[in-house]
């Protein structure tokens, strides 16, 4: 198999690695693959590839254009990207991604491209690091129906989370801490704003309920207003925090958000520095639960690989998600909030359960739908108010 790789930053580099390496283990396995060509942006800087015959180009069309069998994106940009995969597509190519922002706005133009032209689009990396969790998902979709699926999908708020708790730290001394050991970029919104597990659980809904779910339909709250006294108020009644996506088939409505929850449940309350898990429930299995390293450069690459070596053994499964179940993406279903805040507004007033109060108000509410939760928010600035859903009672 000819192979080429656009980008060749960690995840690129990793995937490179990781090839070189194992190339006679693999060739013994029947496995013949070979990356002709790489596409960088900079041209003009030195790159330290494993293998010092790859070639780097700055030129789009030498990959369209060439015979490779198989593009791996492993680019960080949006636009640009989305058209070069829907062009290599339509050239014949099949593709791999590790662009979680690609696949997330245009699942459904990606997987209706692919289908047309009958290639392979795989995108195991964009989800979870080295967890499997798209594959099987794939493979139980094919006569199985999924009732939800949950999960910490971000490891760097995971990181800033268990880091406060266990240390008693303040999140700015823990996001700096995080973006020292290269867990958290030097922007973090995407991360600590719950963009990217946004993004990630847009992916595994839409596939799991083969439904078009829009970004900007999931409440999405993230952990970047958080003190440690919501920290402290959480052990002090027993729970953890920890940023939660979460959705949830139910009738024919989809229940979908994004946002810190306070958990008992071990399988999440346990997971400690940069691991993710997902819990998916199902018509036939039951519960399915995965757990491992959300990202990292060889983590990634790992699911790469695994994605092109199925695609070598055309053991890959084709696309085969359509969008063509019309369900609401709803707000009506209840929860109660924690929520701190220094002042009592009228709209929290008139919700409040249980009210502790020391520096904040430590607010525990009486059971909400999202469409009061989000009158309780535009009330507030959004750095006035730190919400987080509160795990049901077993």
């Amino acid at each position: 198999m000819n192979l080429a790789l656009m980008g060749f930053g960690t995840v690129g580099t990793g995937v490179e690695e990781i090839l070189f390496k194992k190339k006679d283990f693999l060739s013994q396995k029947g496995f013949d693959i070979n990356i002709k060509k790489v596409l960088i942006a900079n041209a003009n800087k030195k790159r330290y590839p494993k293998d010092d015959s790859i070639e780097f180009t700055a030129n789009f069309d030498e990959i369209l254009n060439s015979d490779v069998d198989t593009v791996i994106d492993v680019t960080s940009n949006l636009e640009e990207t989305y058209k070069r995969i829907i062009e290599l597509m339509n050239a014949g190519k099949n593709i791999i991604t590790a662009n979680k922002a690609v696949v997330s706005k245009y699942f459904e133009e990606l997987n209706e491209t692919a289908r047309k032209n009958n290639v392979y689009f795989s995108y195991e990396a964009s989800v979870g690091g080295a967890i499997p969790i798209i594959h099987p998902l794939m493979e139980e979709l094919q006569f199985n129906e999924i009732n939800s699926v949950s999960g910490i999908l971000n490891g760097t708020s995971n990181f800033i989370l268990s880091e406060m708790e266990e240390k008693g730290l303040d999140y700015d001394v823990v996001l700096k801490k995080a973006q020292d050991l290269g867990y958290a970029e030097a922007d973090p919104t995407a991360d600590v704003c719950g963009f990217d597990s946004q993004r990630k659980i847009r992916i595994l809904s839409s596939l799991s309920y083969n439904a078009k779910i829009k970004e900007e339909e999931i409440l999405t709250l993230g952990i970047s207003n958080i003190k440690k006294s919501n920290i402290e108020f959480s052990k002090n009644n027993n729970y953890n925090i920890r940023l939660i996506a979460n959705s949830q088939l139910k009738g024919e409505k989809i229940y979908i958000t994004v946002m810190p929850m306070l958990v008992k449940d071990p399988f999440f309350s346990n997971t400690i520095k940069s691991l993710n898990k997902v819990r998916v429930t199902g018509e036939y299995f039951g519960e399915y639960r995965f757990f491992g390293a959300g990202a990292g450069k060889l983590e990634t690459a790992d699911a790469v690989i695994r994605d092109l070596l199925r695609i070598y053994n055309c053991s890959e499964i084709k696309p085969f998600y359509t969008a063509e179940k019309n369900y609401k993406v709803s707000t009506d279903l209840e929860n109660k909030y924690y929520i701190s805040v220094k002042e009592v507004k009228d709209a929290l007033y008139k919700v409040i359960n249980r009210d502790e109060t020391n520096d904040l108000h430590h607010i525990i509410t009486k059971n909400l739908n999202f469409d009061e939760l989000k009158d309780i928010l535009n009330s507030y600035e959004e750095d006035e108010i730190f919400v987080a859903a509160v795990e049901e009672e077993k």
